[in-house]
């Protein structure tokens, strides 16, 4: 069985949150704020509690969570599905404010 190092484990961890998150400005300040978070609280870990690198990096990714259900947690949060909605509805209706004008120009117009 290959030996996978921690900054594997962390980079995958953040693969796997990430490919949630199809918004790519979006999901680059998440990882970018994700990978700070993990590294200090491996450093903290490692300083304060004399935990070993793969320790630290074990309990820090633990602590997080699952992966998945955090990144489909993130993009909800990011893009709730009643904004989109809102979203939706309210290009709908300016298309039809546009439509009414466009309508009465071309037929009050002699």
């Amino acid at each position: 069985m290959k030996h996978v190092s921690s900054d594997d484990r962390i980079t995958c961890f953040l693969d796997q949150v990430c490919r949630h998150l199809y918004w790519p400005p979006y999901r680059a300040r998440v990882r970018r704020e994700l990978t700070d978070h993990i590294l200090s609280r491996v450093e903290y870990l490692q300083n304060e509690r004399g935990y070993t690198r793969e320790e630290a990096v074990s309990e820090a990714l633990k602590a997080i969570g699952e992966p998945n259900d955090l990144g489909r947690s993130l993009r909800h949060a990011r893009f709730p599905a009643c904004y989109l909605g809102s979203l939706l509805l309210t290009g709908l209706v300016w298309a039809a404010i546009a439509a009414c004008v466009v309508y009465l120009a071309l037929h009050l117009v002699p």
